[in-house]
């Protein structure tokens, strides 16, 4: 088995790879020029990823090593391309869609070194932002300025974003191509921007109790607790008899209206798993169908 060490995407380092499947041309004999090209299927010996490899090299590629000794080297291609030490940010499809397709095509742009249209997709995400935030403003300084002031983001990252309008205006307007690292400093504000307005609550939801303050959040978590195998059919319970610890979660201020929802959608037959019961020291109770 030909093992080799290559860049792996999902490990996000060097790791082994083993050479699945090879095919090589090469010059002909004949040929007053030489050269080898090797197309290859390699897979990680860590994580099994899987990627195509092209190795290329010909008789004018060499290089000096450090003992000063003359060497051929290999110009290598890898794949689907990715964008090295980087992940696109979990949840990206609860992202609005605009703002989602230009997330995407930035990504792609910057992947295959594009950075001039990298630069100007950077300030564009900026701009769907405040568009779908409804954020008004004659410039896109003004817009940022708004989501300040309209507290969606804090005055420290307006002043980012300022950064990223600064960089994506001299790509549009002066065709000044940014650099990969300023890129790659400009897209870490902007996938944090992205998290804490549109994505930060469904992590949250997902991995940490969280404060009820919505009607569905509250029926989809009765629900839960019904359908649950800790509650059998007919048995009469309070809420806090079927939320249990969860209960906590339930803002205060909203259980009353929350309760009152709750029973007009049952005897509205629009929630079929459950009927009203009795009310016993001011708790309604609820019966499992």
């Amino acid at each position: 088995m030909s093992v080799s060490k290559d860049y792996c995407p999902n490990c996000r380092q060097i790791t082994n790879h083993k050479c699945l499947f090879n095919i090589k041309t090469s010059s002909d004999p004949q040929s007053a020029f030489e050269f080898e090209h090797n197309y290859e299927t390699i897979q990680c010996l860590g994580c099994e990823i899987i990627q195509f490899r092209i190795r290329y090299n010909d008789e004018s590629m060499i290089r000096y090593d450090d003992y000063g000794y003359t060497e051929v080297y290999d110009e290598i291609k890898y794949y689907p391309k990715k964008l090295s030490n980087h992940f696109l940010i979990n949840n990206i499809y609860d992202l609005p869609d605009k703002i989602r397709i230009i997330y995407i095509e930035t990504i792609e742009s910057l992947t295959n070194n594009c950075y001039l249209l990298a630069g100007v997709g950077l300030r564009t995400i900026i701009e769907a932002v405040c568009i779908d935030q409804k954020i008004t403003g004659r410039t896109l300084e003004n817009k940022i300025n708004n989501l300040v002031k309209n507290k969606l983001i804090t005055e420290k990252d307006g002043q980012r974003l300022h950064s990223i309008r600064f960089l994506g205006n001299d790509s549009v307007h002066d065709m000044d191509v940014p650099n990969e690292n300023k890129l790659k400093t400009a897209l870490e504000v902007i996938e944090n921007l992205l998290k804490s307005l549109y994505l930060i609550d469904i992590e949250l939801d997902q991995h940490l109790d969280t404060i009820i303050v919505k009607f569905e959040d509250f029926k989809n978590l009765i629900f839960r607790k019904v359908n649950s195998n800790l509650i059998i059919v007919g048995e009469e319970k309070n809420l806090v008899e079927i939320l249990g610890k969860d209960m906590r979660r339930i803002e205060r201020s909203y259980l009353t209206n929350f309760v009152s929802q709750l029973t007009e959608e049952i005897e509205n037959n629009i929630i079929k798993s459950l009927s009203i019961g009795k009310i016993e020291n001011n708790q309604q109770y609820f019966i499992k169908r």
